[in-house]
């Protein structure tokens, strides 16, 4: 073969080279530009309702276990509650929960803490990411209103007798709605009941 060959061919593949390696570049490049703009332009899944850290773990473990009882009457009707606030996407609970729509809430916490009323609501706003969900205090219940001298009212009983506290109430250790859900004793009623009208 001839040297003039040799180099021409030599080049040839030289060439090709540079060829395969500007393009393998080139895709790499555009991969790279596609999956940063695809992360940047992604909806970002903020949840509308923010918890405190005390609410936003999940439990594993339990240094106490209580079972308050919620009703909620809303205009006459009751309420119906969804049937598992207090679980996270991952199906881990938070110290907080239901297990079902009765309206009975498990407290089974790995903290030595008291929690309130207004932290199971915190929760189930945060569970269906909506701030009026979260809302619980004196004068409303989700995006009902009962102002002082309006033509609506909102009542809260504990244990059959009338409660102030409202979202400030705080559930009892071992509270529990019957003796079955009593983990030990002896067991506190905790049974609430609000009412808007």
């Amino acid at each position: 073969m001839s040297q003039t060959r040799k180099q021409k061919i030599l080049g040839e593949v030289k060439r090709k080279r540079r060829q395969r390696t500007l393009t393998t570049l080139a895709i790499v490049t555009v991969l790279i530009a596609v999956m940063v703009a695809a992360m940047f332009l992604q909806p970002r899944s903020t949840n509308l309702v923010p918890l405190p850290d005390y609410l936003s773990h999940c439990v594993y473990g339990s240094v106490y276990h209580s079972h308050p009882n919620l009703t909620i009457t809303i205009n006459g009707a009751n309420f119906p509650f969804p049937p598992a606030p207090g679980t996270v996407d991952n199906g881990c609970l938070q110290p907080i929960h239901t297990h079902d729509a009765t309206g009975v809430l498990h407290i089974e916490t790995d903290q030595n803490r008291d929690y309130s009323l207004g932290d199971w609501f915190l929760l189930w706003g945060h569970w269906a990411n909506n701030p009026t969900t979260a809302i619980f205090n004196s004068t409303q219940i989700f995006d009902h209103k009962a102002p002082v001298g309006g033509t609506h009212s909102l009542t809260m009983t504990v244990n059959g007798s009338p409660d102030n506290k409202f979202d400030k109430h705080v559930f009892p250790h071992n509270a529990a709605p019957s003796s079955s859900l009593c983990v030990t004793q002896p067991c506190v009623p905790d049974n609430i009941v609000i009412t808007y009208t």
